[in-house]
């Protein structure tokens, strides 16, 4: 099946989209050996000592404190999240695992994100077999629920002044 930045799950009731992408944090671990041990080419890199930006690039006040790695994550065409996260964590190479291992070791963190997009009812179960790999790689994860019609919500997002988050605006049809 081919890889996709995004899986749309239909499971009749608990049809939901999902995105995952993975966050590394370290005071000292150089992006570099990161993107080397991962074979994988970051989509944002933040290193310690750096200024601060914002998205749009203009510049903060403060330095970044510690090096920040993060790539978005292929995902194949009709996984859900239980089967994501089982490929994911038995296809790294030993380089990998050892980075991951030691970055978790040493004070710093290795996170997959995944964005969950649903209207309705959306539950699924990670067997205790992946989540011990994943424990056992130093890879923690992080789930986030988005529903996916906003409309309901605008106006108290509008007064409040919350704004829809970035990923859920480039994933609607």
């Amino acid at each position: 099946m081919p890889a996709r930045s995004e899986s749309l799950v239909t499971a009749g009731l608990d049809d939901y989209r999902f995105v995952a992408s993975l966050h590394v944090q370290h005071p000292s671990v150089d992006p570099n050996e990161v993107t080397v041990a991962l074979k994988q080419e970051p989509k944002s890199v933040k290193r310690r000592g750096e200024r601060r930006r914002r998205p749009d690039g203009d510049l903060l006040t403060g330095n970044y404190d510690e090096n920040h790695w993060s790539v978005d994550l292929e995902i194949v065409a009709g996984h859900d999240v239980p089967e994501f996260l089982r490929y994911l964590i038995n296809t790294p190479t030993s380089d990998a695992m050892d980075l991951t291992r030691r970055i978790d070791d040493t004070g710093g963190s290795v996170t997959v994100f995944i964005g969950v997009f649903a209207d309705r009812l959306c539950d699924f179960e990670i067997p205790a077999s992946t989540l011990r790999q994943l424990g056992d790689a130093g890879v923690s994860v992080r789930l986030d629920y988005y529903g996916v019609s906003n409309e309901q919500n605008s106006d108290a997002a509008e007064q409040s002044g919350e704004r829809e988050p970035p990923v859920m605006r480039d994933l609607k049809s």
